[in-house]
C-alpha cells in the first residue's frame, strides 16, 4: 500500500515540479528545466526559480547547466504524488470516467486528497479489481442515467 506524503509547507506547484522532475528522469534518464519548462507549459525563469527554492528545501539537487536529481526526500514525495495520480486515474476510469477527463480530474484533485482518503479510494480500486462480477455491475449502474 503507498504512503501518502505532502510538501511540509509546501504549495502544490512544488509537487506539481517534484513530480514532473520524477517523471522525466523515469522517461529520459535526466530532467533539464526546459524540460520541466515544456511539461508544466510554464517559462524557463519560472523553473529556475523553482528548482532553486526545491534545492534550499533539500527536495532536489542542482548545479546549474549541470542538470538536477531529486533527493530522497524530493523522491519520496514526488512517488506519493504519483501514486495519488495513479489511485485517482484508475478509480475515475472504473467508474466511467474517459481517460482524458480523469486525468485532468486526477491532476486537479491529488494535491487535495486526505491520506486517509487516499488509502480508502486504494483499497476500494483493490477489491474492485478482485471482484470482476462487483465491478461489471458497477459499470453498468454508472452508464444509467
Amino acid at each position: 500500500m503507498a504512503r501518502t506524503v505532502q510538501v511540509k509547507g509546501e504549495t502544490q506547484r512544488s509537487e506539481d515540479y517534484l513530480e514532473a522532475i520524477y517523471r522525466l528522469v523515469q522517461e529520459n534518464g535526466y530532467a533539464t528545466t526546459l524540460d520541466i519548462a515544456e511539461r508544466l507549459e510554464v517559462g524557463a525563469p519560472s523553473v529556475s526559480s523553482m528548482v532553486k527554492h526545491l534545492a534550499n528545501g533539500g527536495y532536489l539537487s542542482y548545479e546549474p547547466y549541470r542538470g538536477m536529481k531529486l533527493t530522497e526526500k524530493g523522491e519520496k514525495v514526488a512517488k506519493s504524488v504519483v501514486s495519488r495520480h495513479e489511485i485517482l486515474m484508475e478509480f475515475l476510469t472504473m467508474i466511467g470516467v474517459d481517460s482524458a477527463t480523469a486525468y485532468i480530474d486526477a491532476e486537479g484533485i491529488e494535491h487535495h486528497l486526505h491520506p486517509q482518503t487516499t488509502r480508502a479510494l486504494e483499497r476500494l480500486t483493490a477489491a474492485l479489481n478482485k471482484d470482476q462480477h462487483l465491478l461489471k455491475h458497477l459499470r453498468e449502474y454508472m452508464k444509467r442515467e
